[in-house]
């Protein structure tokens, strides 16, 4: 079964171009049980899909604010 988190970037690094985006779903993909990564520097927000069984939302936060993001649910 699989959940879906949205993200919002709240401090640190804001996302600003494609390449924020794709940094940070390849970074999160890279992690085990994690699907699907979308990432939108317009909206500020990181969307993922997991699976919870294999990573929690502490994870993710994590593996973001290693990335430079500060970030909310």
């Amino acid at each position: 079964m699989t959940r879906t988190i949205d993200f919002t970037v709240t401090g640190g690094m804001k996302l600003h171009c494609a390449g924020c985006e794709e940094r940070i779903g390849t970074a999160l993909r890279r992690l085990p049980g994690v699907g699907d990564v979308q990432a939108s520097a317009q909206d500020q927000r990181v969307k993922v899909t997991m699976d919870p069984a294999q990573v929690s939302a502490e994870q993710v936060r994590a593996k973001l604010e290693e990335l430079g993001y500060g970030v909310s649910t």
